[in-house]
């Protein structure tokens, strides 16, 4: 009978840890993936030039944000296009006059709290793509590129809630 208990407490234990450790790749395959963009300075030709080369970013990987699965997925493709990320980046600055050049890296870095409709992602470490405009003494903009809420424009994060229905749901009402 003793041996039976702990036959049934070491599958328990076992049951456990599996369950703790997909909880634990569960949560870390949740977390946001995020870009952060550092300007050069706090003037404002350098905080203008920092709006632009988010656009061109942005505009960059619109299709490819949007399109993956997860957040390994994303980080995947933004190690695999790193340079020419950063070669984007130095593109708006060399075609706008300013003669310092962007650095892109991936990372884990610290962010504040952020708001997204009712999501809230509270402040903390998070994987990052981080591109530093010159000597990135400037103020910073960021967002969560997956799920990818940088390319959701912000105004239909603020409208009313979205009502959905179900055709099949509809359809059982009026049989009653």
């Amino acid at each position: 009978n003793d041996r039976c208990f702990f036959m049934r407490a070491k599958k328990m234990y076992l049951l456990l840890a599996a369950i703790l450790l997909l909880s634990c790749i569960f949560s870390r395959a949740q977390e946001p993936f995020r870009l952060h963009i550092i300007a050069n300075s706090d003037g404002a030709a350098d905080q203008k030039v920092k709006l632009m080369v988010r656009d061109a970013i942005l505009e960059y990987t619109a299709e490819q944000a949007t399109a993956c699965r997860d957040k390994q997925q994303a980080e995947r493709y933004m190690r695999e296009h790193l340079s020419e990320l950063e070669a984007c980046a130095n593109q708006v600055l060399a075609e706008n006059g300013f003669d310092y050049t962007a650095r892109a890296c991936l990372g884990r870095f610290e962010f504040p709290d952020k708001t997204y409709g009712d999501v809230t992602y509270p402040a903390g470490e998070y994987d990052a793509l981080r591109l530093v405009l010159g000597q990135g003494d400037g103020q910073n903009w960021w967002c969560v590129m997956f799920p990818p809420l940088c390319i959701v424009n912000e105004e239909i994060l603020e409208q009313e809630e979205v009502e959905y229905t179900s055709l099949a749901w509809e359809w059982l009402q009026s049989l009653f």
